[in-house]
């Protein structure tokens, strides 16, 4: 038996509920825009299971990798803490990740970290489900999660039994970002070539498509192995695959990129995923994924004014 944790994805397939919306709040201490937030969503009312709220390659990829290790799924959100994947939950629009209008990180003291944000919005009740799951037989736990979700479940994730017991792995496809040196030996070293190997992507879900190649290829092969053998074999399983060439595109401002997203919005029903793709692949335009992440979520939240 196995669980899994991945992270929220910022495209829902609904709405946001007008009261939680990151960008209502009012700046103020972590205690009292926690407070804030954690009343609002006492108040909202669920539209979906969360397995289905999320939209996106990444949550797909998880919900695959789920599906193929009969496990578990769990969800780190921003927004609502820890949730199962049958969860019923509301809509929201809130992120860690700094420079986007939904970023929470924007209404808190400078200096908060992403983990104190966490520590106000975790429930107890969906830790100790998380818990009691991670208890059952001794199962592993397979975390996918990108950099800013690393840093804010960080203290949280060492203090679980399966970090002390070494039952976690770590995916991550944040090649620059250092990993807490203590979930290091956890970490299983996928890297670039994984985007010239069997499943290429963007980096919005290198840590999923990484986690899904390890539970169709590698944990069924060796399922006791400790994490320095799943780490070698991780890099054997790399030896043959290549970095994919990056290709140069044309260079835009923001303001033309921005009036190129809106332009291609509908082209792709609003899928992030898509779109960077078009913009990359068939316009031949040059664009980092957190610029366009934070452009992208300009165009969202006017296509969701009325």
């Amino acid at each position: 038996m196995t669980v899994i944790l991945t992270a929220c994805t910022m495209r829902k397939r609904f709405s946001p509920d007008p009261a939680l919306i990151a960008a209502s709040l009012s700046k103020g201490s972590l205690h009292s825009v926690g407070q804030d937030w954690r009343s609002r969503i006492a108040k909202a009312v669920g539209v979906a299971e969360a397995r289905d709220l999320y939209a996106g390659r990444g949550m797909m990829e998880a919900k695959k990798a789920a599906a193929e290790a009969k496990a578990t799924l769990f969800i780190a959100s921003a927004g609502l803490g820890l949730v199962e994947a049958s969860d019923v939950i509301p809509s929201y629009d809130l992120t860690v990740a700094k420079g986007l209008p939904s970023s929470i990180m924007s209404k808190l003291p400078p200096g908060t970290t992403e983990e104190g944000w966490w520590d106000q919005i975790v429930m107890k009740e969906g830790v100790a489900r998380f818990d009691a799951r991670l208890k059952r037989d001794q199962v592993q736990l397979l975390v996918a999660l990108p950099a800013s979700y690393l840093k804010m479940l960080g203290g949280f994730l060492k203090a679980l039994p399966a970090f002390k017991e070494g039952r976690l792995r770590v995916f991550t496809g944040s090649e620059h970002y250092e990993i807490d040196p203590e979930l290091k030996p956890y970490h299983m070293p996928y890297d670039r070539r994984l985007d010239g190997g069997p499943t290429p992507g963007t980096l919005g879900d290198f840590a999923q498509r990484a986690l899904r190649h390890f539970v169709t290829e590698i944990l069924p092969v060796s399922p006791r192995e400790d994490a320095k053998g799943h780490a070698q074999q991780v890099i054997m399983a790399q030896a043959g695959w290549r970095r994919p060439v990056s290709k140069s595109g044309i260079r835009l401002d923001d303001g033309e990129l921005l009036k190129t997203i809106r332009i291609e919005w509908d082209s792709v029903q609003g899928r992030s995923t898509q779109l960077l793709r078009k913009l990359r692949d068939e316009l031949g335009i040059a664009c980092e994924q957190g610029r366009f992440a934070r452009l992208a979520a300009t165009v969202r939240a006017e296509r969701a004014q009325p």
